[in-house]
């Protein structure tokens, strides 16, 4: 079984006047966001702080060259406690369509068991509503995470419609279940 989380980037910001869309910074809420959800997936999915772990941890991390993925997906690398040379970067994920997040997700190496994915919406949104079997995802805001697991042991044979959604995670819905712990990660700085 191959297990797949897709992560849209945590929230950006503008950063100076005429700063190109591909070097957009993450914003103050999006560099609370990132490793409030690298946490929550570390200690619930992955094993993290010694709990058991219900997914075997990334193999590797795969983000779009964009300076938003890429920032979320190191903040989430150094989170997890995964090597440096587990994040990998792909031009072919900034701003792909769902056609083409297949395409990466098809290419991966065989040999890992469980890759998340960094990328732009819509895309992402696209490609989780494409892949999963019998699941909705209602949108996608910024800093979501989709687990997934797929019921074959190849990457190259994967396929539309036949993914298992396993989690949904939003930096809202982390708010709303553990106040306590995650109490102020999506506000501020406008809606996604």
């Amino acid at each position: 079984m191959k297990y797949l989380t897709i992560v849209r980037h945590a929230k950006a910001g503008w950063g100076e006047p005429g700063c190109p869309d591909h070097d957009r910074p993450l914003s103050e809420r999006g560099m609370r966001a990132a490793p409030a959800v690298a946490t929550f997936l570390h200690r619930t999915y992955f094993g993290g702080n010694g709990a058991p772990a219900l997914l075997p941890p990334p193999d590797r991390l795969v983000s779009s060259t964009a300076l938003r993925a890429y920032t979320t997906a190191q903040t989430m690398r150094e989170t997890i406690a995964l090597p440096a040379d587990h994040l990998l970067l792909d031009a072919r994920l900034y701003l792909a369509e769902a056609g083409r997040i297949l395409e990466v997700m098809r290419g991966q190496d065989e040999s890992w068991h469980h890759v998340m994915m960094f990328g732009h919406n819509p895309g992402m949104h696209d490609f989780a509503e494409k892949i999963l079997a019998r699941a909705d995802i209602p949108r996608m805001p910024t800093c979501t995470a989709v687990i997934m697991a797929f019921p074959h042991e190849f990457w190259g044979l994967a396929d539309w419609h036949e993914a298992q959604l396993i989690g949904y995670i939003t930096p809202k819905s982390l708010e709303r279940r553990f106040p306590e712990l995650y109490g102020d990660i999506s506000q501020g700085d406008g809606d996604d």
